[in-house]
């Protein structure tokens, strides 16, 4: 199973806050652009990555939207 926290820790920036040793950081959601941090609980968030090698983060309720306007 994918560590989605560690993913977004890695592609993400900063959101300013300590998450015991771990740097809290954030990405935004390619779908509604809400912000998704890394200390969340990200049962409901996806990770794909495209052959370009974008990495793309979005809620599962906002898989519609990503596909339909075109980002991938």
């Amino acid at each position: 199973m994918m560590n989605l926290a560690a993913k977004i820790r890695a592609a993400g920036e900063s959101c300013g806050r300590m998450d015991g040793r771990l740097a809290v950081r954030k990405v935004k959601c390619q779908g509604c652009g809400e912000e998704i941090c890394s200390d969340e609980d990200l049962t409901d968030v996806q990770y794909v990555k495209t052959k370009r090698g974008s990495e793309l983060f979005f809620h599962t309720g906002c898989m519609e939207n990503v596909w339909k306007h075109g980002i991938c």
